[in-house]
């Protein structure tokens, strides 16, 4: 049956609104006396029944198909239909008639009276809770002021009007809207193509408002400490920052994580109310499921997580990450040891970064860690090899025994790896007997004027034919040589007479002694390890022969130009001229050219 008088339906109209309009406009109190008095159920109006709707339809000749797209349509236990998207009950604000005052006042146009007012209708959107201002006049969205009559849209509004009409309820919000004009579009049916438009439209709202008061007002703010004005600010900032897209979001939880903190904060501290909204509270739900997959993600690939330590829902099974500070404990290094290590192997670069923020890939430092955490120390060393300070000091220099990971020339240290091959090597020679005459080598490098590491190259180099080791004695001074075996060797590369020392080649020749070692590695010539009778110290030398046959065939292109100040004025020209180095040292500053090619 057919009212006496209708009143249209507005396209963003909720069908509350609609039947507090229709009893109004037909003299009826309330909107309760109107379903009484039609005999349809209040209750089922409100749950969306269509039996209902299609009575109330008919009460103000609408469309069916309109009214019950403009309802709100019980599905399930907790959430409604309306304009097409399922929201939460939480959500709305089904029996509270929120108004935009600019918008009532535009609705009657500017002049309330008993004609106009049914002309002014709630919006679909003011039901959201999440929307808190509107979007054409930026003004906050307000609640009658003292308790109103629930479900009756004009009834409730009644008492204000002349306020209304005044502007005095009129709150502005300059930077609020943004996001209750996109929610407006999607309610209207348009198309839109933001990042915004994967969530639905209550898990929308809610997400802008947690990141929003995270990022206005601070990470553990919580909503409840904040004003109506606050919230509706903070929900644009929030949409503002999801509307962006996924980088942007994940570039905020990136300024999350390096704000200030200790070394013992985890993520839950570093993401604060976020963090504990997505693990556990509403933002655990299916709907925020894109929120907190960026944020797991982000945490797994920033955060030096061990196995059993968790990302919000994921349970770490193996380490992807290492800190400093995480490295050091795992392997039970020193932070500035393992710092060093980290910075010559190229691994980190040089930072004033605190240890618990310089991170890196576990799996680049496993292996090496694994070796630097067993690295034996040079006091741990000098015992096993059972050597002296100076001894191991003379092998290192000499390049016998070579350090490994970690420690420094003051403090080397030596993979367990090397010192095992050294006391592997020292026990494989046979036991002397019990009446021996045979000499340690420390004794006969004392004897001999010699230095240890000669006479090791020696036993190394297989040219001594009695070497044995002494029984109860470990390592180094295990090792006992025939002297006089030694001494025959070592005289034999005494002779100096024929020779000339690698320091006065390197003036003559102009060739660095650095340069002349590499050129001797390359075959050029033969390096004489001996030792100087007049100071007994050991000396490098290259035989007379080797010296006049490579002066003979190379020159360096220092020694060919005179002045250093001309060399790559000639380096350039003989490039010109394709004539080309057959020598160039790594540091690309020395030059070794064929005689024949440049002279």
């Amino acid at each position: 049956m057919k009212l006496p008088f209708s009143t249209c339906l507005n396209d963003d109209e909720s069908a509350t609104s609609f039947a507090s309009r229709l009893a109004w406009v037909n003299g009826v109190p309330s909107i309760v006396d109107l379903f009484t008095d039609a005999r349809l159920s209040l209750a089922d109006f409100l749950k969306g029944d269509r039996s209902v709707l299609i009575g109330l339809a008919a009460l103000g000749d609408v469309p069916v198909q309109r009214l019950t797209h403009r309802a709100f349509i019980l599905k399930g236990k907790s959430s409604f239909e309306i304009a097409g998207h399922e929201i939460g009950q939480h959500n709305l604000l089904r029996g509270i008639h929120r108004i935009c005052p600019a918008c009532f006042r535009a609705d009657t146009g500017g002049h309330i009276a008993e004609q106009t007012l049914p002309n002014a209708y709630g919006r679909i959107l003011w039901s959201l809770a999440s929307a808190r201002v509107c979007p054409i006049h930026h003004l906050r969205l307000i609640a009658p002021p003292e308790d109103a009559i629930t479900h009756e849209f004009l009834q409730s509004w009644v008492p204000w009007l002349s306020e209304i009409l005044a502007g005095e309820l009129d709150e502005a919000v300059p930077e609020g809207g943004a996001f209750e004009a996109h929610v407006a579009l999607r309610l209207a049916g348009a198309r839109t193509t933001s990042w915004a438009s994967d969530f639905p439209i209550d898990a929308l709202g809610a997400a802008c408002e947690m990141l929003g008061v995270s990022r206005s007002f601070g990470k553990e703010m919580t909503l409840g400490a904040l004003t109506q004005m606050q919230l509706a600010t903070a929900t644009s900032v929030g949409f503002a920052l999801l509307d962006q897209g996924a980088g942007a979001l994940s570039a905020y939880f990136e300024t999350l994580r390096c704000q200030s903190g200790t070394p013992q904060d985890r993520p839950q501290s570093r993401y604060g109310r976020i963090y504990d909204w997505l693990k556990r509270g509403a933002g655990s739900g299916p709907a925020f499921a894109p929120i907190r997959d960026l944020l797991r993600d982000h945490i797994l690939q920033t955060w030096p997580l061990g196995p059993g330590e968790q990302a919000l829902d994921f349970r770490v099974v193996e380490r992807r990450l290492h800190s400093i500070r995480t490295a050091a404990k795992t392997y039970g290094l020193h932070p500035k040891r393992l710092r060093r290590i980290l910075m010559d192997a190229a691994v980190i670069s040089e930072t004033d970064a605190p240890d618990a923020e310089v991170i890196f890939r576990a799996s680049d430092v496993g292996d090496m860690l694994e070796q630097a955490s067993a690295a034996v120390s040079l006091a741990s060393a000098q015992k096993r090899l059972a050597m002296t300070r100076s001894q191991m000091e003379t092998l290192i220099r000499a390049g016998l025994l070579k350090p490994g990971e970690g420690g420094d020339a003051a403090r080397p240290r030596f993979t367990e790896a090397s010192i095992q091959h050294w006391s592997d090597f020292f026990a494989s020679f046979p036991p002397a007997g019990p009446y021996h005459s045979l000499t340690s080598i420390a004794d006969a490098a004392r004897s001999l004027g010699t230095s240890t590491d000669i006479i090791l190259k020696l036993v190394i180099d297989q040219r001594l034919g009695t070497v044995q080791r002494a029984n109860g004695l470990n390592g180094f001074a295990r090792l006992l040589i025939n002297q006089g075996e030694a001494a025959t060797l070592l005289t034999v590369t005494r002779g100096v007479g024929t020779s000339q020392s690698l320091s006065s080649l390197a003036a003559a020749i102009r060739i660095s002694p650095k340069v002349l070692r590499m050129l001797a590695e390359a075959g050029y010539f033969t390096l004489i390890e001996c030792i100087d009778a007049r100071t007994n110290q050991p000396v490098t030398r290259v035989s007379d022969e080797d010296v006049t046959q490579f002066s003979t065939d190379y020159i360096s292109l220092r020694k060919f130009v005179g002045s250093s100040r001309r060399s790559q004025f000639v380096k350039r020209d003989l490039l010109a001229r394709e004539i080309r180095p057959v020598f160039t040292c790594p540091e690309q500053k020395e030059f070794l050219y064929r005689r024949g090619d440049i002279e």
